[in-house]
Order: structure tokens, then C-alpha cells, then sequence
């Protein structure tokens, strides 16, 4: 599974925290809330919210206190506490879109209540249609629906009413990439990037635009950007690796590949299905099916979004998904067909209760160049009799085992994987050439296998 580019960049879900300004007055209400401003500023959180609760005590309907303890309240991480503050302020408050009905937006973006965020920010933009923070807020929300249409429009609303807001033009360039705009979302990043010239996100989003392009070196210099000020950031150093500068790793860092799909996976399935025609899971499917009984103890192995579980349910007596990314396990909750979601590396030692009869995986082994310890734990987790199936990208040159190529994704040779197979007690029941999805309106050659246990 995966996204064009092997990437999906970060979406930043910037919010406007309302400013209290205040007349400096000894002791007085006004006083009080200066120094606990300043304090909420500074970092000093329990400091701050022991200031705004001492004014609470003498004036328990002063909304903009309440505002700014619920913007503490979140800094804290207790989101039920700020929902109630924000609630409350807004009942006070004379006029209905005041900051903390924005603030409340924004609260329920990050509870993950996308759709409750839409309208509410809908109904302040009717009031203030050029509020450019809102539509930039609005667009990431829709993006997190899937609604990548509605999304685009928006950042391109921020970038008009605040044109100097560098998180806007990064985000119109993720839903330009998206609808494979990559000219215009590289315009974008380099607009984001002159507002704010260390700007990381920005650079390594443009880094990536510019390798869809085929400018490597212009691409190498912007990681570079990031490693500056990001010297650990493994994801970049993946991304550069990925350029043949650097020694090639055996597999992509948990963490680029964690990185890629949490960022993307409100828009994978739209991306991935209508954009890129990706088809492996089907062709996957049907090369295996022949082999499949019923109550089958299924492992869906990178699951994903759960884009082919529909296919195997019916076999299995238990269907299990594990996935190094949190938010495609999400996802993959809410179509409600796995009986039990695991966050799992599957690069690292595998720790199942029980042995399965059936392990699939489409599209996840093009993160790992060298596959000897995934195919050798898939091994040690079949039954006896027990099958795999599962496809890579095709390497055309049998002379060499893998490659790393710039979409930041391995092809595999078939003869490395015949040999890989047969190493670890794997016999190859059928193996197909076929054309996976497509990139920059090519298709992508790749190899289906399915193999028994002996």
C-alpha cells in the first residue's frame, strides 16, 4: 500500500490563539489577567491557569478569561476541560462568533471531530468570508474527510485573505500534489519558504516535488535545509538516501514510512483507487484465491486502510491487521471487518499469540530492500501448509537482489525473490508480472507471489 511518491507530506493544523490585551493595574482583574497571559506565553501552563481560575472566582462570566483558560486547558492536554471552557464562553459571549467558538473549531479538530469542525467554521466564514486562518483550518478539516476537492478550494481562499501566512501556501501545495499539480505545488512550497526561510516542512515537502520532477540536485540542497535544523529527522535522510548520495539503508526507517501514511490517510483511498488506479489488492487476490478454504486465521500484513480485507473476510475464521501507522489503523476500525488491529514494525522480531493460515500483504514490502527478516518471520508464523502472498515492484535486472529508487520505495528482482522464498521453506504456487497502479500517468510494473509453507 502506499501513495504516489511513496510520500504524503504534513498537513499543519495551524490555529489562532486570541491575544488578551490588558491595561496594566495593580491587583485588579485586569492585572491578573496580564500576568497569567504572560505566563500562558512563556510556558508556565499551571502558573497560567491558576491565574485565569483566581479571576474566574471574582468574575465567573468574564468570556474572555474563559477563552484563554481553554486554551491552557489544551496546551495541558485536557481537551474535555477546554471543550466545557469554550462551551461556557461562548454562552456568555454577545456575539456568536466570537474567539471561542473558532477556538472550539479547532478543539474539535484536534479530538478528531472533522465534520463538527466544518460547521462551525462554515458558519463563522459566512460572517467573516475573508478570515483567512479559518479557511486554512477549514481546508485541513475537509482534507481529513477525504474531501480533497473542498479541501483545495479553501487553501486557496487562505492564501488570498492572508497571504502572508506560510502554513497556508504549504497546505495548498499538499492538496495541489494530491491532484498531481507537482509545477504548481512546488510554487506553492517556494512561496511558503519565502515567507518563513526555515521553514522544515515546507523544504522537505518541496524536495519531494522536485524529485517527481526529475531536479535531484535542487531537491538534495532542500533536505539539506531541513537537516540543518532537523539533524535527526530520519524521514529527510531517507528522502536522500532515496537520491543515491548516501549508502543505501536495507529498509526505510519505521519512521518515514509511520510518517508518510499518517499524513495521508484521510485522502489514501481517493488518491490511491481513483487517481493512481491501483489495483493490487484485487490482482493480489485473485492469484490467491484458488488456495483459500474457509476458517482461515487471516494476517493482513501493512493492512492499511483495509482496502482488500472485503476480499478475504469470507475465508476467515479470524481476521487480524497490524500496521506501523496509527491513523490507517483508524481508518481501518471504522469499516468494522477485522476482529482485532495491531500497531506493529513488522521489520522488527514479531510477537503473535498464534501461528496464522493465510498472511497477505500488498504493496509493503517496497519499504524494505532486503525482505530475509520479513519473510523469514511470515515463515516462522505460518501453519504448516500455510500460505503468503504478496507483491513488490519489479526490478527488470535479475543481476542485482533490490534497489532504493527516488519515489523512495524498493523494486525487488524476481530472481532474488524466488531464492528468498526458497530459503526460508516457502514453495512458490504462482507468480505473476502485472501493472500495479500508476505514477506520473505511467504504470508501475510488479510481481505478485503466492507461496505454501513446507
Amino acid at each position: 500500500m502506499k501513495s504516489n511518491m511513496g510520500i504524503r507530506k504534513k498537513t499543519k493544523k495551524a490555529a489562532l490563539k486570541y491575544s488578551i490585551p490588558s491595561k496594566r493595574k495593580k491587583y485588579t482583574p485586569k492585572h491578573l489577567l496580564k500576568k497569567a497571559s504572560l505566563a500562558h506565553r512563556e510556558g508556565r501552563l499551571a502558573e497560567a491557569e491558576k491565574g485565569y481560575l483566581e479571576i474566574l472566582k471574582k468574575k465567573p462570566d468574564w468570556g474572555t478569561v474563559l477563552n484563554a483558560l481553554g486554551t491552557v486547558f489544551i496546551d495541558q492536554g485536557q481537551l474535555d476541560k477546554a471543550h466545557k471552557a469554550f462551551e461556557k464562553a461562548i454562552e456568555l459571549s454577545r456575539h456568536p462568533y466570537s474567539p471561542a467558538y473558532y477556538n472550539l473549531a479547532w478543539l474539535k479538530q484536534l479530538k478528531n471531530d472533522h465534520k463538527g469542525a466544518i460547521s462551525i467554521y462554515r458558519a463563522i466564514l459566512e460572517k467573516q468570508p475573508d478570515f483567512g486562518q479559518a479557511w486554512n483550518n477549514l481546508g485541513t478539516a475537509y482534507r481529513e474527510t477525504g474531501d480533497l476537492d473542498q479541501a483545495l478550494s479553501c487553501f486557496r481562499k487562505a492564501v488570498e485573505f492572508a497571504p502572508d501566512m506560510a502554513e497556508a501556501w504549504n497546505n495548498l501545495g499538499v492538496a495541489q500534489d494530491e491532484f498531481d499539480m507537482i509545477q504548481d505545488a512546488a510554487k506553492s512550497y517556494k512561496k511558503a519558504i519565502e515567507i518563513r526561510s526555515d521553514y522544515a516542512s515546507a523544504h522537505f515537502n518541496l524536495g519531494v516535488s522536485l524529485q517527481k520532477l526529475g531536479v535531484f540536485k535542487e531537491a538534495e540542497d532542500h533536505y539539506k535545509k531541513v537537516l540543518k535544523t532537523k539533524p535527526d529527522d530520519k524521514s529527510t535522510m531517507f528522502m536522500l538516501q532515496s537520491l543515491g548520495t548516501l549508502e543505501t539503508p536495507d529498509a526505510a526507517p519505521a519512521e518515514y514510512v509511520r510518517r508518510v501514511f499518517d499524513e495521508c490517510a484521510g485522502t489514501f483511498e481517493r488518491t490511491l483507487v481513483e487517481n493512481l488506479e491501483y489495483k493490487t489488492p484485487k490482482l493480489l487476490f485473485d492469484l490467491v484465491r484458488p488456495y483459500l478454504t474457509e476458517e482461515m486465521t487471516v494476517l493482513d500484513l501493512g493492512c492499511g486502510t483495509g482496502l482488500g480485507s472485503q476480499f478475504y473476510r469470507p475465508f476467515a475464521k479470524k481476521l487480524i491487521g497490524v500496521d506501523v501507522s496509527l491513523k490507517m489503523l483508524e481508518k481501518a476500525a471504522g469499516k468494522k471487518i477485522y476482529d482485532r488491529l495491531e500497531a506493529v514494525d513488522i521489520f522488527q522480531d514479531w510477537k503473535f499469540p498464534q501461528k496464522f493460515d493465510l498472511i497477505y500483504s500488498s504493496d509493503v514490502f517496497v519499504y524494505f530492500g532486503n525482505l530475509d527478516p520479513v519473510i523469514k518471520s511470515a515463515s516462522s508464523y505460518l501453519n504448516y501448509g500455510g500460505i503468503i502472498a504478496f507483491s513488490v515492484e519489479r526490478l527488470d535486472d535479475n543481476s542485482m537482489e533490490h534497489r532504493l529508487f527516488p519515489s523512495g520505495r524498493y523494486a525487488h528482482s524476481q530472481t532474488y525473490i524466488q531464492d528468498i522464498l526458497s530459503r526460508h521453506a516457502l514453495h512458490i504456487l504462482e507468480e505473476a508480472k502485472a501493472d500495479i497502479r500508476k505514477e506520473s500517468g505511467d504504470p508501475v510494473k510488479g510481481l505478485l507471489f503466492v507461496a505454501k509453507k513446507y
